[in-house]
């Protein structure tokens, strides 16, 4: 279940950053009077295969330092990959204009930091509260219902 809960967690993140990625290229970077509707079918593709890039991280174990890193670097390549890869196919950019693909390259270096960023924000949340919720129980004292929110 919490595998299944961060990957639906980190689907809903990638698509977030996707969408906010393609208005800011189809308004800013490389404006556009409309944006073809199959669009929205990519994006979500797009994201899925993101997502399941997440797999790559163990999770009946803690990990060291340094294959947290390579496991990091990895997926950063894989996302890098699947983006890169998906925005040729889906013409999302031209690979003959170099500033076209520096851009994409970049947004995706934003894109995966502010993601990063927002999971490892949602995965102290609730190691804090789960702690709380511990503590408690240690003390003896009847566990208090909290506030569900959903997490985005």
């Amino acid at each position: 279940m919490r595998k299944l809960r961060f990957l639906f967690q980190v689907f809903c993140m990638a698509t977030t950053c996707v969408v906010i990625a393609v208005a800011l290229f189809t308004t800013v970077i490389n404006p556009v009077k409309s944006v073809d509707p199959v669009i929205m079918w990519q994006i979500p593709a797009v994201s899925l295969l993101i997502t399941l890039g997440s797999l790559i991280y163990a999770w009946d174990r803690k990990m060291g330092k340094l294959e947290l890193k390579i496991r990091i670097g990895v997926h950063y390549l894989w996302v890098n990959l699947v983006v890169l890869g998906a925005g040729f196919l889906f013409d999302w950019y031209q690979i003959t204009k170099p500033g076209s693909v520096i851009s994409m390259v970049f947004a995706i270096a934003v894109t995966y930091a502010i993601a990063s960023i927002g999971s490892r924000t949602i995965s102290a949340r609730d190691a804090k509260q789960m702690n709380e919720r511990l503590k408690e129980y240690q003390n003896g004292n009847k566990l208090q219902e909290t506030p569900h929110y959903p997490s985005t």
